[in-house]
């Protein structure tokens, strides 16, 4: 069983509420095989990037105490430059008005969370998995 573990994709989630830190977390590794890693604020993620380096996905909330996903995004990639690591933006606001600076910024996919921040762990999962076959990890 730790071999499964071992190779199972590692998704470092950027989410500063507890509650949907926990709800996406228990989601992923539960029922997705995920192994997920969470920090709540942009230079925990800087961190983080700097101490693993097994990170496979990164999905980052929108709204966090510290800046936004698209601007978090933004400084992991470069302003846009193709990143190693795809980036998924998990947000409960209306997409269409945030995706062209989303995907300037290189942002790969989208989540929406919908009104009731825990019906769309699935859909995200399956992103997840999308963005890796894509990105041959």
């Amino acid at each position: 069983m730790q071999s499964l573990a071992m190779a199972a994709p590692h998704v470092l989630l950027v989410e500063d509420s507890s509650f949907m830190a926990t709800r996406v977390t228990e989601t992923l590794e539960d029922l997705h095989e995920y192994y997920v890693s969470v920090v709540g604020t942009a230079s925990e993620v800087h961190e983080a990037l700097a101490n693993y380096d097994d990170i496979d996905c990164i999905v980052i909330n929108y709204a966090l105490p510290d800046t936004n996903g698209i601007k978090l995004a933004a400084s992991i990639t470069g302003d846009g430059d193709n990143s190693e690591i795809p980036i998924i933006l998990l947000t409960g606001k209306e997409l269409e008005p945030l995706a062209d600076d989303a995907i300037q910024a290189g942002i790969t996919e989208f989540v929406y969370k919908g009104n009731h921040a825990t019906g769309e762990m699935d859909v995200l999962a399956n992103r997840i998995h999308t963005v890796l076959e894509a990105y041959g990890s």
